[in-house]
């Protein structure tokens, strides 16, 4: 079976990327609501006149200043529009609008149905072009569906399961520190389960560890002279060696979702042994 890339799949499902942010850049920018006084405000005013309650703003002092720190500035119709561009104001404006919703005490200013609304259809583009959300210490983004990722996510330790799916955020492509540390915490959980992992598959074990030990993800392999060099992964372009990291990655998903199938084995055969009797 022939694999279809994404830009095949979101035409398939005829998938207008400009026109889904178009219509969120509407919500957000230009549609108003009234407040409790009846003075209606755009979503952006609601976040701006509750910013300073926003605890991701550091320092900032106000929403303007966030945004030229931080640099974002979006338009309505964007010269160099990507699937990227739409992901990131798709997080930009719903981490900044989910701390006007109902139940949080810190919200002094705003429209509960708007930005609930708002919310809601973020969601459902995400949904829509096969993205899902994940969170740490309260702020959003937004990450490919992958059913690997999510089931290990759901196993491994809480502390690393954001990691495992950050993995496949856009802003990650390219980045080959952030993706040999997240293999480093990978394999720093897999290390004391690799004899478990070898009686179980022992060519997947061998694979993901040669992988550990011989990409520059454990050991300095590319500095010639040390003691753990490999010169095949010194001449490595940076494009050849993201691509292994990836396929690392996907190895340590497949072990960890061996390791946790050990236990629902146990249980079929037990089941199929009843039935025996």
């Amino acid at each position: 079976m022939v694999r279809r890339n994404f830009l095949q799949v979101l035409q398939e499902k005829n998938v207008d990327l400009k026109r889904e942010y178009q219509r969120l850049y509407e919500l957000f920018y230009i549609q108003k609501a009234p407040d409790m006084q009846g003075i209606c405000y755009t979503l952006k005013d609601f976040c701006e006149g509750n910013f300073l309650n926003v605890p991701f703003r550091r320092t900032c002092l106000s929403l303007e200043d966030f945004d030229d720190t931080y640099n974002y500035h979006f338009e309505k119709i964007p010269h160099d529009f990507d699937l990227n561009y739409l992901l990131s104001f798709c997080e930009y404006t719903f981490n900044l609008s989910i701390w006007i919703t109902p139940g949080n005490p810190l919200c002094v200013f705003g429209n509960a149905q708007q930005s609930q609304f708002y919310l809601q259809q973020v969601q459902n583009v995400m949904e829509m072009i096969g993205y899902t959300r994940a969170i740490q210490e309260g702020i959003s983004i937004f990450v490919p569906k992958d059913r690997g990722a999510i089931s290990v996510s759901e196993i491994v330790a809480p502390e690393i399961s954001y990691k495992v799916l950050e993995y496949n955020h856009y802003t990650m492509k390219g980045d080959i520190a952030r993706k040999r540390e997240t293999l480093r915490i990978l394999a720093d959980q897999l290390e004391p389960r690799r004899v478990e992992l070898a009686a179980i598959n022992k060519e997947l074990a061998n694979n993901v560890f040669f992988m550990f030990n011989n990409m520059n993800i454990r050991h300095n392999n590319s500095t010639e002279g040390d003691k753990n060099y490999r010169e095949v992964v010194a001449k490595m372009t940076q494009d050849e060696l993201e691509n292994w990291y990836d396929e690392t990655y996907q190895l340590c998903l497949l072990a960890f979702l061996e390791l946790d199938n050990v236990e629902r084995t146990k249980k079929v055969s037990q089941l199929k042994a009843s039935f025996g009797k």
